[in-house]
């Protein structure tokens, strides 16, 4: 023991000076804790900072519900993902015809219509029929059918239904909405009908290929020309001499009798008259264009009393698999179409 105090291995006196060494490693705690005071102020400052930064950033957006997709032979069909399908329910059905040589999925690959009108609400069923400008009622009745039937299995609401199509599909649209207007009893209610530069006039159709035919220019667009004439031949022969039969089997033509039962239905028809590009890239005049037939078919709509009938001039729209050409589902605008479907839904 020395100085009263026990010594051992802590407590013992430093040979130097004296001191204990409990009072030096104490004051050597001492200091130590000191110097890490600052360090930790700063430690809590960062936490602190970190959880004001945290706090103060907004939610991750949440990732809206992806729409369900049936695939079949005959169609694709878009389903808003809170559709009921046990009942008929949803704002709206959206049938949708390609072009002529093109099936459902060129339709959602070609157009924006699709997707947006799904994320409002809308379900879409893209049609796979294709390649006619032209129905046999046989033809109308097996589409009614098919129609029906996906209206049946997924609990569509088909009484607002809006049918629209891109060229032929143009055609198909507008033949198969004046036979279901025709039906006294229809499981699809026809709210709205649209074509997008589609050949309805099928004399103007018949004269503007003939008018190809005689050109000498462009001949590598001669083919469909001289499967056009050959075809109309065959069906319906020379407008010049059957014009009746030719009011009576096209989709629309400017005459009071062809557009009598679509008078009373909200009509919009989409082109672009870029008499500059047929020019140079076809060879052919603004009396050629499905844009001429656009013109005169709605004057006569509107002179027949329909108010609600709508012609929908674009201009540099038209985008066809990646290329420039007014000929395509793109000159139509997507959201303002959307809207239209939707103000019309609301006056059931």
């Amino acid at each position: 023991m020395e100085g009263g105090q026990p010594v051992t291995d802590r407590n013992r006196l430093a040979p130097q000076d004296g001191q204990l060494v409990t009072d030096r490693y104490q004051f050597q705690s001492v200091t130590n804790c000191n110097q890490l005071k600052p360090g930790l102020r700063k430690l809590s400052v960062c936490m602190v900072a970190f959880a004001l930064f945290t706090a103060c950033q907004p939610a991750p957006p949440t990732k809206e519900p992806e729409p369900r997709e049936i695939h079949t032979a005959t169609y694709d069909l878009l389903l808003p993902a809170d559709q009921d399908l046990s009942r008929q329910s949803g704002k709206a059905l959206l049938i949708l015809f390609p072009s002529f040589g093109d099936k459902a999925a060129d339709t959602r690959t070609e157009s924006k219509i699709p997707d947006a009108a799904v994320k409002a609400g809308i379900a879409v069923l893209l049609m796979d029929f294709n390649a006619h400008i032209l129905m046999s009622d046989a033809e109308l009745a097996a589409m009614r059918h098919t129609i029906d039937s996906a209206i049946t299995a997924y609990g569509l609401n088909g009484s607002n239904t809006f049918i629209g199509g891109f060229s032929a599909g143009g055609n198909v649209t507008m033949l198969l909405t004046k036979s279901l207007l025709a039906e006294p009893d229809p499981l699809m209610t026809v709210k709205g009908v649209f074509a997008v530069d589609a050949p309805l006039d099928l004399a103007l159709l018949y004269a503007s290929n003939k008018r190809k035919l005689e050109r000498a220019t462009f001949p590598e667009h001669k083919g469909e020309a001289q499967w056009v004439m050959a075809y109309l031949d065959s069906v319906l022969g020379d407008p010049a001499i059957d014009s009746a039969l030719y009011e009576a089997r096209s989709p629309l033509m400017p005459t009071a009798t062809s557009v009598k039962p679509l008078v009373d239905l909200p009509v919009r028809l989409y082109t672009e008259p870029d008499t500059t590009w047929w020019r140079v890239n076809r060879g052919e005049s603004y009396q050629d264009l499905n844009s001429f037939a656009f013109e005169r078919i709605h004057g006569v709509l509107v002179a027949a009393g329909n108010t609600r009938a709508e012609l929908i001039l674009t201009k540099d729209r038209g985008v066809q698999h990646g290329q420039r050409h007014p000929h395509a589902w793109s000159i139509v605008d997507e959201q303002d179409l959307v809207q239209w479907i939707e103000r019309l839904s609301e006056h059931r």
